[in-house]
């Protein structure tokens, strides 16, 4: 049978906001358009932040892939529809549609839940008339107006996972992955059970590495490409053991290693030997999760940290050389806008070097979202507004406007006019111009979003009745 094209789609956001700039795609379709290549067909992966699948370019697919997050379902449906019109049959994917796959099968035909490479071959032969739909792990489809659903794939051993395909990549690799960051993924699952998050849904609590041989080969098929290095696991640091005999294999073999960022834990900083080491191997930035300063919150969240760990991990990773990007959530049950404003503070006074302070955010999939579902506080289900800056749900303490607003007000006062003239002076204009563009980013999407604040201003607090 001949090779099949396929055509992978991953829409781009709807929304503009600080850091828009610096998104970075999944690496689920490049991923599968690999896996798709080894099989013998014939990918194109477009990703929409920087390449548009053009009507010709659908026209010509035998199959289109759509993978989404819920911030772009509304686009990814757009595109499924659209696709449909065409004759061509749609697969979807991603956390989104994996749990609720329901809605999304009124736009496409096949929804795969969890995790796909495992799963590719047995879709497209599915596609081919070889098999039947029920021999697909983690499909779902509609068969007489009801809803199928097969169980959820196994997770994929991480030695399994090929490299992304570059060479299915539409438009310029440096459009892709820009200011010549690369991506690796090392491993996948979380041990944490953070109520806010939807990473251990889809990937689980256990966590799967790659062998250190799979990491260096994957880095040294990047070698040429860019000259920095982004590690996309959801934390790099999550056995200190094995972050330590990667580096250490991967520094001894003379792998290609860029300068490099990595998500990491609080817990990170305790172990001062893996410290040194990722100072050694490289590491200039880590990405902290350190999601609240309002110790009521982080109980809730159930974060096993206190305000004086968080501290001390930002001295140690300075210690060593390592810049912090510290990542907090606000809007907790316990949160105000006093504690929202508290947040900014408490990053000045610690030295963490850049901040995003995102709303809290209840993607499907999560516990948050369920509990605020069942007690009636979502107040949208335009997805496009899940995106972590705007207020989808009723807060207790705050009209949703004003946790909003909070929020960026709270990163104004971080990237404050007389922050950015000092790090001026010090010629530290990585902090310069990352403050100067945050601050006219912010402005921007306020301006943007006018009639959306207004809106959610007739809200009230939930304690407010």
């Amino acid at each position: 049978m001949k090779p099949l094209r396929i055509v992978m789609i991953e829409p781009r956001s709807s929304g503009e906001h600080v850091f828009s700039r610096y998104v970075l795609p999944r690496l689920g379709l490049p991923v599968l358009a690999k896996v798709a290549r080894r099989l013998g067909h014939r990918p194109k992966v477009f990703i929409e932040q920087h390449v548009r699948a053009t009507d010709g370019d659908i026209a010509g697919a035998d199959i289109v892939f759509v993978s989404t997050i819920t911030a772009t379902a509304p686009a990814a449906y757009r595109i499924a529809e659209r696709a449909r019109r065409a004759g061509k049959p749609v697969v979807m994917g991603g956390p989104h549609v994996t749990f609720l796959d329901e809605e999304a099968l009124e736009h496409c035909d096949y929804v795969v839940r969890g995790e796909g490479e495992l799963v590719l071959s047995a879709l497209l032969e599915m596609l081919q008339g070889k098999v039947a739909p029920e021999q697909v792990p983690g499909l779902s489809w509609k068969l007489d107006g009801k809803v199928m659903r097969n169980l959820f794939p196994p997770p994929v051993a991480m030695d399994e996972v090929p490299p992304i395909d570059v060479a299915a990549m539409e438009g310029r690799f440096g459009m892709w992955f820009p200011r010549g960051v690369l991506p690796v993924q090392t491993s996948r699952g979380c041990p944490h059970r953070c109520k806010f998050c939807s990473v251990t849904p889809v990937f689980g609590h256990r966590l799967r590495f790659a062998s250190p041989e799979k990491v260096a080969d994957d880095l040294e098929r990047l070698r040429g490409l860019g000259d920095k290095l982004f590690f996309y696991d959801d934390n790099f640091c999550a056995s200190p053991g094995r972050t330590k005999r990667l580096l250490e294999y991967l520094l001894a073999n003379n792998v290609f290693l860029p300068p490099w960022t990595a998500q990491v834990s609080v817990r990170a900083a305790r172990d001062e030997e893996m410290l040194a080491l990722m100072s050694r191997a490289g590491c200039r930035t880590v990405f902290v999760g350190f999601e609240s300063v309002n110790p009521e919150t982080l109980d809730a969240f159930r974060k096993d940290q206190k305000l004086e760990d968080i501290r001390l991990a930002v001295e140690k990773f300075h210690r060593y050389g390592i810049r912090v990007h510290g990542m907090f959530v606000v809007g907790a049950d316990a949160d105000d806008r006093s504690s929202v404003s508290a947040t900014a503070a408490f990053c000045k006074r610690t030295g963490i070097d850049t901040v995003q302070i995102l709303v809290l955010t209840p993607l499907p999939g999560t516990e948050v979202f369920e509990e605020l579902q069942a007690q009636g506080r979502l107040i949208t289900r335009d997805w496009s507004l899940y995106d972590a800056h705007h207020a989808v749900f009723r807060p207790a303490r705050m009209r949703p406007d004003e946790l909003t607003k909070a929020a960026f007000a709270a990163m104004k006062k971080f990237y404050a006019r007389s922050r950015l003239a000092a790090a001026l002076l010090r010629a530290d204009f990585y902090r310069a111009a990352l403050g100067l563009y945050a601050r006219r980013q912010l402005r921007r999407w306020i301006r943007r979003n006018r009639r959306i604040l207004r809106q959610l201003r007739r809200i009230p607090a939930l304690e407010a009745g």
